[in-house]
């Protein structure tokens, strides 16, 4: 086992690096590297107006991670450079056996990094699980607070039972606040419910590079991968070889419209209930599910973090930390942007308010 040194930096205690893979300056200069190569929002974001104050704000940041001697203050170092992209997919984390390890002291770390700052939401109890609740005979609950997924089951469950025991059931609240996202998978047999007419998403295109085509090789290895899923991986690994230092389409098309043979009777009205931690695949299921006549969306405006996705895990010199970068990007930029906006609801809840879910029944029913 390694042997760390205990050292006081600043208000909290850190670990002294201590072996050549955890040199502060290796790992700083592995960061910029592998994101300049991979990072799909990168010459999005490094533009020639920004592209001098940038590398002003990089070598400031090189010279300190020199001089740098702790795994917690290099982790800062990292976390300041990445967060100058200002997305939510691009980061520097722990390892789960560091975070598991010392969960106080990375929430210590992580206050040096203030999110926007927004009232408190009044307290209500949300569960951690995914569920299906009967509110009154006209009214269903579904709460599903992720959608990664080993959630993917669950949800299709929840569906089956409400197909079977409330399938005249008129009015739906689907409460996903707090939901993260993970796959678009995790809530594809709901669509079919809330479908009203043909849904448009605009396709991802992937930034091809050698880090990228090499991490998407080592996606194929995975045992439990699904036969679509290597197919469609054999497929983009294939247009990056051919197109490297460019953006690769793998459908081949600038928008997908999902037409359905025929539109549900009930559920009548759907209102969904979001919070500034809907995020990712929880916004893109807000993009389907806000295009459908029978949807209100309801609450605060989401996280904005979808624009640039199907992010992956890079490795540093030190396995303290890891590397996640999106190496793909939207088609709907540059012109319909959700990153630091969000997706803004129908109608906004304020923060203050308690029990929303009870607000959302009586608008329902009232409309």
């Amino acid at each position: 086992m390694r042997k760390f040194s205990v050292l006081l930096i600043l208000t909290f205690l850190s670990f002294k690096l201590t072996a050549q893979d955890c040199n502060c300056s290796i790992n700083f200069n592995a960061v910029v590297d592998q994101v300049k190569d991979n990072y799909a929002g990168y010459n999005d974001k490094i533009t020639k107006k920004t592209n001098a104050s940038f590398e002003i704000f990089t070598k400031k940041l090189t010279a300190r991670a020199i001089k740098t001697k702790s795994i917690d203050s290099c982790y800062v170092l990292m976390k300041t450079w990445t967060n100058y992209f200002q997305d939510q997919h691009l980061r520097v984390q722990f390892d789960w056996k560091y975070r598991q390890q010392f969960p106080e002291k990375i929430r210590e770390l992580n206050r040096q990094f203030p999110k926007k700052v927004l009232p408190p939401a009044a307290p209500d109890s949300l569960t951690n699980e995914a569920s299906l609740t009967q509110l009154d005979a006209e009214t269903v609950l579904f709460r599903l607070p992720s959608f990664e997924w080993p959630e993917t089951q669950k949800i299709d469950s929840l569906t089956t039972i409400v197909r079977k025991e409330f399938k005249e059931t008129p009015y739906w609240i689907i409460d996903i606040r707090g939901n993260e996202g993970g796959t678009d998978y995790a809530f594809s047999n709901l669509l079919p419910f809330l479908y009203t007419n043909p849904i448009v998403i605009m396709p991802d295109e992937y930034w091809s590079s050698k880090g990228n085509i090499d991490i998407l090789k080592d996606n194929l290895k995975a045992n439990d991968l699904p036969a679509d899923g290597k197919k469609f991986l054999n497929n983009v690994i294939k247009l990056m070889e051919s197109n490297i230092g460019d953006f690769v389409n793998p459908s081949g098309k600038d928008k997908f419209v999902t037409n359905l043979d025929s539109i549900y009777a009930y559920p009548k009205k759907i209102g969904i209930l979001i919070d500034r931690n809907s995020k990712s695949s929880a916004e893109s299921f807000l993009l389907r599910a806000k295009q459908s006549k029978k949807v209100t969306i309801f609450g605060e405006n989401s996280a904005g973090s979808l624009d640039y996705a199907n992010t992956q895990f890079f490795n540093l010199p030190c396995k303290t930390f890891n590397l996640v970068i999106a190496i793909s990007r939207s088609k709907r930029l540059p012109l319909h942007p959700i990153d630091n906006i969000g997706i803004t609801p129908d109608i906004a809840i304020p923060n203050s308010i308690s029990n929303k879910v009870n607000l959302v029944l009586r608008e329902l029913k009232i409309n």
